[in-house]
């Protein structure tokens, strides 16, 4: 079976996205930046509208964003342990590992708070996005070290990806999206 056809979710694997202007021109941009067209995208792409502003978020979301790269893939990678996220960790593990984020700093993320491998910014971000994905409240100590560490800008933009990947991983659960293979 081709990829193009391979199920990915429990909707129909898209075949010809060519078939829509702004899919095959999403498909395309993707392609341009990744070597494969990912499940996520391929079962968002039903909705062209939505998988273009999904891609126009999540580009301002990483790339304009004063938090940097490798720190955004710890947050997005915690965010999908709590969320048992399966198909995010399998997204997000090889991009941490491809900005630096060393093995042991994946494998231990679970145990952060027991671990040495952790800064003090690190910790303060992580505790901050366990209770923003878990529950939505933040309770005011955590929210005092985290502001303690972060800008507001910086503090809005955490949320932002504890929301949006808590979001995400209720989406690929939904739909049964197919991990990607690592």
């Amino acid at each position: 079976m081709a990829d193009a056809e391979r199920p990915v979710s429990r909707l129909p694997a898209l075949t010809n996205p060519d078939a829509d202007p702004i899919l095959g021109e999403m498909f395309r941009r993707i392609l341009a930046h990744r070597p494969r067209v990912l499940n996520i995208h391929r079962t968002v792409g039903h909705a062209p509208k939505m998988l273009r502003a999904q891609a126009s978020y999540a580009t301002s979301m990483r790339d304009e964003s004063p938090l940097p790269r490798d720190f955004q893939e710890l947050i997005i990678l915690r965010v999908a342990q709590i969320n048992n996220s399966e198909y995010e960790q399998s997204a997000h593990r090889p991009i941490a590992k491809s900005l630096g984020v060393s093995a042991e700093k994946i494998a231990g993320l679970a145990s952060w708070r027991d671990s040495n491998l952790f800064d003090d910014r690190e910790r303060a971000a992580l505790a901050y996005v366990e209770q923003a994905a878990a529950t939505g409240n933040v309770d005011d100590a955590t929210f005092g070290a985290a502001r303690a560490e972060f800008s507001p800008q910086e503090i809005v933009e955490l949320t932002v990806l504890a929301a949006w990947y808590t979001g995400n991983a209720r989406f690929v659960r939904a739909l049964r999206i197919e991990p990607e293979p690592e």
